[in-house]
């Protein structure tokens, strides 16, 4: 990745541009055609499967009509009166059962007159008589040593069914074979002692099935066929990949899957009968309906080519109406920087490019200007040098003219006079601190000191004084004559209009990364909505006039012009109890700020 930022970083914005272009189209394009083809391709094939579902439950559900009709018909004669008296006859009642038989063959004639499908039926008893109709034995040997005959003995509740009979004791008609016949086989029990007493055999032709299975619609070489429990074909069309399709893969009543079959894939659909457990089974090749995707597809990448082309080309014109005119702009700002400020650029546009311009313009403008203000700024400078130096003779004269009046007062005893003499040298000399807006906190707590060392020989009795700053705050640096006007607010607004003495208070608190002093009276204390128009004064920066006597503003101003407006003043008052200023300050170690 460093290696790619590495290049293209020497590269020019059209080539990067041009290359961005080319990347997003050619991916999106790639993208789009991909996603869709496998989204359409999916779509086919689910639309394949859905179809064949619905023929297959079609095909099911009329196949299951019949195998409820030849249920019907096997239960109708299991409650005949007539079949129950002939299988409950014994031996010496041969004329009784032969009127019987006779009975049952017209019954049997009933039902295949109503269902053409139907290609015989048989009666048989457990003690091996029987009743036929369209059906003859073979030999001899009794009809209740047949497989079929046991099966439905074995199970009497369900019908048996058994596809393409062959190997029976049974002769069907002459022109139907048993490759085309399904029988059914149903328990005749007792209805009283609930024993079986013999089973009804019922030969349906598959001609009706086939005409079911081959009127679905299964695409172009798609196809259904039935298949038993066992895995046997009890129908298919003819196909000769029927016998190669393997069942043991079909699991559950329904799914789908997909099988190699002489190296075509094939979808396999599959639907169980409730019953039977037999299943209709959906079979078609899925290069059939992946034809169409396939030419989707082709015609997917002729349109992302046309389109890749069209973006192309028109990246390029794009490219070109961003570059020129920043190609333009470059070239002015060369001039410029070799001193040619009268040069702008021919903005026309009002887009970002010629926002850009016109900004170019408005700075080349602005340089100009400031070139001709920072000369005029120098000039006035140097002439307030020269002022400040001329001045810096009345500071010395003012020392010393304190200092013989100091020890004027020595000389005549008079050490209250000394006192007063020294604090308002040392405060005069702390407010001037050569011309240093930031000293270390010591100074100003000296500062202070010298204050209301004068302000207490002034008062007296009526002003007492604490200051409580821990030693570790006194070397950080902070805004000088802060404390000072402070003090002097709670003196003439807070202690002087207080019955009685009144204590100031000056403490200090550190923190992680900055300090607060606090400056606290119990003086008179301030009404809480001048308090709360003094806070909101302090927090827009704007001055009331009649917050002028507090001298808070000041203060305020200068924090904030130096160290920013995370720090400053605010104030908190109860009245008749005094009053709290809170000055929150950055930690300075050093005089210069970045330090």
């Amino acid at each position: 990745m460093r290696l790619i930022n590495r290049y293209l970083a020497d590269r020019s914005i059209r080539f990067k541009l041009l290359l961005y272009f080319v990347l997003i189209i050619t991916g999106s394009v790639l993208a789009i055609s991909l996603i869709g083809s496998s989204m359409y391709k999916r779509s086919i094939e689910q639309q394949a499967n859905k179809q064949t579902l619905q023929s297959m439950n079609l095909v099911k559900n009329h196949v299951q009509v019949y195998l409820d009709e030849m249920d019907n018909i096997a239960f109708y004669v299991s409650r005949s009166r007539e079949v129950l008296e002939f299988l409950r006859l014994t031996e010496g009642q041969g004329a009784r059962q032969a009127e019987l038989k006779q009975q049952l063959i017209y019954l049997q004639e009933g039902f295949v007159k109503a269902h053409a499908e139907i290609a015989g039926m048989v009666i048989v008893s457990a003690s091996g008589q029987h009743a036929a109709l369209h059906l003859e034995t073979i030999t001899r040997d009794p009809l209740t040593m047949e497989g079929w005959y046991q099966s439905a003995i074995d199970h009497p509740d369900a019908m048996q069914m058994f596809s393409h009979p062959i190997g029976r004791n049974i002769r069907i008609p002459a022109n139907i074979s048993a490759d085309h016949i399904l029988s059914f086989a149903k328990a005749i029990v007792d209805p009283t002692t609930g024993e079986p007493l013999g089973v009804v055999l019922i030969d349906m032709q598959l001609g009706l099935i086939q005409n079911i299975v081959e009127t679905g619609a299964f695409g172009k070489s798609g196809f259904v066929f039935i298949m038993d429990e066992n895995g046997g074909v009890v129908y298919s069309p003819v196909n000769p990949i029927v016998y190669r399709i393997w069942g043991g893969e079909m699991e559950g009543s329904t799914g789908s899957g997909v099988q190699t079959i002489r190296g075509q894939p094939y979808q396999i659909l599959y639907n169980t009968f409730v019953d039977s457990g037999w299943r209709v089974v959906g079979v078609f090749p899925l290069n059939e309906s992946l034809e169409v995707v396939t030419n989707i597809q082709r015609f997917t990448i002729l349109i992302a080519m046309i389109t890749l082309l069209t973006a192309l080309i028109a990246s390029w014109y794009l490219t070109n109406s961003i570059v020129r005119p920043l190609s333009k702009l470059r070239s002015l700002m060369k001039k410029v920087e070799e001193g040619e400020l009268a040069l702008r650029f021919p903005s026309k546009s009002k887009d970002e490019i010629g926002q850009l311009g016109q900004s170019f313009n408005n700075m080349v403008a602005e340089i100009d200007n400031l070139i001709e203000l920072v000369y005029k700024e120098q000039q006035a400078k140097r002439e307030a040098e020269l002022r400040a130096l001329q001045s810096q003779i009345k500071p010395h004269f003012l020392y010393n003219t304190m200092d013989t009046i100091q020890w004027m007062a020595i000389d005549r005893g008079a050490d209250d006079i000394v006192e007063i003499v020294a604090a308002l040298t040392l405060l005069f000399r702390n407010s001037l601190s050569k011309g240093q807006e930031i000293i270390p906190l010591r100074n100003e707590i000296q500062h202070v000191e010298s204050y209301l060392t004068i302000q207490m020989a002034r008062y007296e009795d009526k002003l007492r004084c604490e200051i409580d700053i821990p030693k570790e705050l006194h070397d950080y640096y902070v805004v000088k004559i802060m404390l000072q006007p402070l003090v002097e607010n709670a003196i003439y607004h807070g202690i002087k209009p207080k019955s009685g003495p009144g204590m100031i208070r000056i403490r200090g608190e550190a923190h992680a990364d900055y300090m607060v002093l606090v400056v606290e009276d119990d003086g008179a204390g301030i009404p809480p909505e001048q308090v709360a128009r003094m806070n909101d004064t302090l927090s827009r920066g704007k001055k009331s006039p009649e917050d002028n006597g507090y001298g808070l503003y000041n203060v305020h101003e200068r924090i904030q012009l130096i160290h920013g407006p995370a720090f400053g003043l605010t104030v908190a008052s109860e009245l008749g109890s005094g009053t709290k200023v809170m000055l929150r300050l950055p930690l300075l170690q050093s005089q210069h700020m970045g330090d």
